[in-house]
């Protein structure tokens, strides 16, 4: 009785090693083989404004695609408003059904090494397979300022809508 545990044991062990050497060899992370990352529009209406297309957007670990925002006067401390181009970040921030979104944009700017502002909260007002909408303004997101030496509040939390969709919208 004991060898036939055994033997059903080892029989199993071998198995699991059959299998995960089949898989050893194919790639892991994000998307297929092969495959181009997708391509999205996204859209900023509000103190923050862009609309741009942009590749392979904002998994974890980036990549973190060229975008021109243009911010409105007094969201950031000493730094005027107007556009810049720069590189953006956003993804989903928080564990489960609590979730909110975050947002991040940086762009090159003197005398600071560079312009860098993080907005976490909004309301996700449509979610399907091919559209997000999230709100963002005071009463539901926190803005940081880490902009050259600083990591400080924003002069205010900007109020804005974010639309990320399928490349066509842009178009329109």
């Amino acid at each position: 009785m004991k060898a036939g545990r055994v033997a059903i044991v080892g029989i199993l062990f071998i198995a699991m090693l059959v299998v995960s050497g089949a898989n050893a060899d194919k790639p892991q992370g994000q998307g297929k083989a092969g495959k181009p990352p997708s391509t999205e529009c996204i859209v900023f209406t509000g103190e923050l404004e862009g609309k741009q297309l942009v590749e392979g957007c904002c998994p974890n670990a980036g990549p973190y695609p060229a975008y021109t925002m243009t911010l409105s006067d007094g969201i950031l401390e000493d730094i005027p408003g107007g556009k810049y181009p720069g590189n953006v970040f956003m993804n989903r921030w928080g564990p489960g059904r609590t979730f909110h979104y975050i947002v991040q944009f940086w762009a090159p700017y003197e005398p600071y090494d560079e312009l860098f502002l993080a907005v976490v909260g909004g309301v996700v007002r449509e979610q399907t397979k091919n559209k997000l909408t999230v709100d963002f303004d005071s009463n539901n997101s926190v803005c940081r300022d880490y902009s050259g030496p600083r990591d400080q509040p924003c002069l205010h939390s900007p109020t804005f809508t974010l639309v990320r969709t399928s490349a066509s919208f842009c178009a329109q």
